[in-house]
């Protein structure tokens, strides 16, 4: 809670949304936590196995992570030796979480999980992404190819690209692109999860542009947030490929009810943002916030 609602004064909705983006920034001891569990695991995976290349990936390298810590995944992609390959990738994911077994076999639960080794430590969860570089015959040797455990194939992404694409959106729209993906995040915790973390920022991307300036209309949190929401609602009935041109739907998960149930929620954010945004023209702040705390769930300060 502010000091301005404890203190009874009415809350502007630039400090609400001020107060937002700083709720979903981890804090400093949090940021040192992570920055060393994710050297001891690729340095654990090092010891085990012929590692060449290591890096961290997801939201957590593309700045878009977003507190609490507890309930988010770091992303660290270990770059394996090609000999190992021809395992198979459910064989390979074994043998990674086989390799970690020695140094997190207390305390922590070690599971595979898709496209990942997940550590699932007390405070957060680190996924190890076992990868190989593409074959030097493929269309685009610049990507990986990654375990795809429920159909024990391999498939392709480009981490690195997507961080590259993640960090030229957000100097073209002035810095502000990654603090409104971060309360999209928000919204997408609030009600369920309905879209696939990556898949929401790929989502925004394409929504707002990766090479120019949000017009004046968009200029504020509010008006990003009620702009994304009105767009996604029809974008997600359409594929939507992978950025980093792996050839990848990123949406393609997303169908029948599922779908229906994440643009039904899309739908009545928007309509809360169109509920706000008339309470703010009335000069009602008590409405305007209620129906603002209700998009982005109990980050949005009260």
């Amino acid at each position: 809670m502010s000091s301005q609602a404890k203190s009874g004064a009415t809350l502007s909705r630039e400090r609400a949304f001020e107060e937002l983006r700083g709720n979903l920034e981890l804090t400093g001891p949090q940021e040192e936590t992570v920055a060393t569990r994710q050297k001891n695991v690729r340095a654990a995976a090092e010891r085990q196995l012929t590692v060449t290349d290591s890096f961290l990936s997801g939201s957590y390298r593309r700045q878009t992570l977003i507190s609490p810590l507890k309930q988010a995944d770091v992303d660290i992609v270990i770059v394996l030796d090609s000999s190992y390959k021809s395992r198979g990738p459910r064989a390979v994911l074994e043998l990674v979480r086989q390799s970690l077994l020695d140094d997190y076999k207390k305390g922590t639960k070690i599971s595979r999980n898709g496209q990942a080794v997940t550590i699932a430590f007390t405070d957060f969860i680190v996924d190890v992404v076992p990868a190989f570089p593409r074959p030097w015959w493929a269309w685009d040797t610049s990507g990986l190819d990654i375990c795809d455990s429920g159909r024990d194939r391999w498939i392709t992404t480009n981490p690195k690209r997507h961080v590259e694409i993640s960090a030229r959106a957000n100097r073209a729209h002035g810095g502000q692109l990654v603090p409104r993906i971060k309360q999209l995040k928000a919204w997408n915790r609030n009600v369920g999860d309905p879209l696939h973390s990556f898949h929401l920022e790929a989502l925004a991307w394409s929504i707002f542009g990766t090479s120019r300036w949000w017009y004046n209309s968009q200029a504020s949190d509010w008006a990003g947030g009620r702009y994304f929401f009105k767009k996604a609602y029809d974008k997600l009935s359409i594929p939507l490929a992978d950025p980093a041109g792996t050839g990848k739907d990123v949406a393609a998960y997303l169908h029948g009810d599922a779908l229906q149930a994440a643009r039904s929620k899309v739908h009545t954010a928007f309509e809360r943002c169109n509920r706000a945004q008339k309470a703010f023209k009335e000069d009602d702040p008590t409405t305007m916030h209620e129906a603002y705390r209700r998009v982005f769930g109990d980050c949005y300060p009260t």
